[in-house]
């Protein structure tokens, strides 16, 4: 394991296989890979792409995307859903952290216009907005609150720090006295288990 290298490591065929079948020392080393490997360029090239971003926000939201595309890569691997073509790993890759990018960016717009109506109320400004109630949200909720709660108190801990408290997988990482690749396995296999808890759940 100590003398492969990441060119070895990264084609599809071996990342499936990994992921797939669990092999979490293979697993570690293969996300270890992505980040010396890619993370850098991929925030270069967002910044590239995004320049009408401030620097600060786009980095940000570039580094936060690229471990969620880690995740998300991971995710279909392990599913042996992981995009098949002859594209390289790279390409893959990049078409799941762009599309977390887009989506963060996003709520960076959304947020920036809720700012703007905050300012106008307290400005003395009248708005007016409407809700609707979302039973499949509200059900959602419900499913998830219910699978939280047969959960290990580690786990609802990783899980709360990584999706409430929005801590990153480096700050996870330091929390918990591993390396970051290893705390990207086990917010990822949290987040495996809430997901398997939700759909037996939601077939009963």
């Amino acid at each position: 394991m100590k003398n492969i290298t990441c060119q070895q490591l990264l084609n599809i065929e071996t990342i499936s296989d990994a992921f797939k079948n669990n092999k979490i020392p293979l697993s570690e080393k293969i996300i270890s890979c992505f980040y010396s490997c890619y993370q850098s360029l991929f925030i270069k090239w967002a910044k590239i792409m995004y320049g009408h971003y401030s620097p600060d926000v786009i980095a940000f939201a570039a580094n936060d995307s690229f471990t969620d595309g880690v995740l998300k890569l991971q995710e279909a691997a392990s599913r042996g859903k992981l995009y098949q073509s002859n594209a390289s790993v790279k390409t893959v890759l990049f078409h799941y952290c762009r599309y977390k990018l887009l989506a963060q960016l996003k709520d960076e717009e959304r947020l920036a216009g809720k700012n703007k109506k905050l300012a106008l109320f307290l400005s003395g400004q009248t708005m007016y907005s409407t809700e609707t109630e979302n039973e499949m949200q509200e059900k959602r909720h419900e499913l998830i609150m219910r699978a939280l709660e047969k959960m290990t108190a580690e786990d609802r801990q990783i899980i709360q720090w990584r999706h409430i408290e929005e801590k990153t997988p480096d700050e996870i990482a330091a929390l918990l006295a591993i390396k970051v690749p290893s705390a990207t396995n086990r917010i990822y296999r949290c987040m495996e288990r809430l997901r398997k808890l939700v759909e037996e759940m939601d077939e009963r």
